[in-house]
């Protein structure tokens, strides 16, 4: 499967989180680090993913390091599920993205940078596996050090998920009742976690877990909180 079938510059152009820098196969430089050490099993690993987990709960101005876990998590997540959602509608393959094949830096702001050197095309199948696989690590990583529930790490994958395809959506990719009739955008093992009830505006995204953003100061619900959807969804849009 050809480089050229990964739509990468276009793919940018939707928006920070859905840019994926490539290289060459060397160790890339400018402050990228491997993503395998960050969700090893290994003493060096856990410092390093500690002090991201820190850096983030303090910008957040609270103590709480679960929370800053969460936004963590969903942060990384909402990256790599954009990257795949927007590959698989903009060109059929997707990069793999697994942990070996990646390179992140955290910059001042915004969301993490995401290098793969070089990008290897895959199938849409394998593609999830390995997003799968690269979130279930650094899951188990966060989990390792901090008292966080497993769903609710799946909610912000969930959550994630949605996300990307909204945007995409809103962006005139793709209408977003054709978007969730395809298979890879309602995974089997993520509607647990949330559904899309009809609203007069549409189908919108309604988890059942909490992130955790509305106990920070000043924080709020976000769009798709548990907390917005106490009476009973209306008739919910589903894959085919």
């Amino acid at each position: 499967m050809p480089e050229a079938q990964l739509p990468l510059a276009e793919l940018a152009r939707i928006g920070p989180y859905f840019a994926l820098q490539h290289g060459g196969r060397s160790r890339p430089g400018a402050g990228f680090e491997p993503v395998t050490g960050l969700v090893a099993d290994t003493p060096r690993a856990a410092a390093q993913l500690g002090q991201r987990i820190d850096d983030i709960t303090g910008r957040l101005g609270t103590t709480q390091r679960w929370i800053g876990a969460s936004i963590l998590f969903q942060g990384w997540a909402a990256r790599l599920t954009s990257i795949y959602a927007g590959c698989a509608i903009l060109g059929g393959a997707v990069p793999e993205l697994a942990p070996a094949r990646l390179y992140y830096r955290l910059p001042p702001a915004g969301p993490v940078d995401l290098l793969a050197a070089p990008p290897v095309p895959t199938d849409l199948s394998d593609g999830w596996q390995q997003l799968t696989g690269h979130l279930d690590l650094l899951a188990a990583a966060i989990r390792r050090q901090v008292r966080i529930g497993h769903h609710l790490l799946r909610g912000n994958f969930a959550s994630a998920l949605a996300g990307s395809l909204m945007v995409l959506s809103r962006g005139g990719r793709a209408p977003l009742d054709k978007l969730l009739n395809q298979a890879w955008a309602q995974p089997t093992e993520l509607r647990r976690y949330g559904r899309w009830p009809l609203t007069p505006e549409g189908p919108r995204y309604a988890r059942t877990t909490c992130c955790g953003y509305t106990r920070l100061p000043g924080g709020g619900r976000c769009g798709d909180c548990s907390l917005h959807w106490r009476k009973p969804f209306s008739q919910p849009t589903t894959s085919s």
